[in-house]
């Protein structure tokens, strides 16, 4: 694969991890583990206008309208997120599932 390519699946492969289109392990099992992001960690709004300005310029609009929504309705004018973390001194976790909330604020757990 060369350098084009890699920045290329990067964007695709960081999309489809965002959108749930694709696990973590779907991408790496597949042999193709480059990312527009750091995908261990939360994503940032500067990651998705990064993404955005990569898929206008490749005429992608579709990509780039559900990242925007997507955008909208995790963040704030700021760049803050709009999901509070859990800030129990001892959460309590029911069940493990993507997206972890703590059973007894019913905020986000994050390390």
């Amino acid at each position: 694969m060369n350098n084009t390519q890699a920045v290329h699946v990067g964007m695709l492969n960081s999309f489809n991890l965002i959108m749930k289109n694709a696990t973590f392990s779907d991408i790496i099992d597949a042999g193709v583990g480059v990312f527009a992001h750091i995908p261990d960690e939360d994503v940032e709004l500067s990651d998705l206008d990064l993404m955005i300005l990569y898929f206008q310029e490749h005429d992608m609009f579709e990509h780039c309208a559900e990242l925007l929504s997507y955008a909208k309705d995790n963040f704030n004018d700021d760049g803050s997120s709009k999901i509070e973390d859990c800030e129990c001194e001892i959460p309590y976790i029911k069940k493990y599932v993507p997206n972890l909330k703590c059973e007894v604020c019913n905020k986000r757990l994050r390390r």
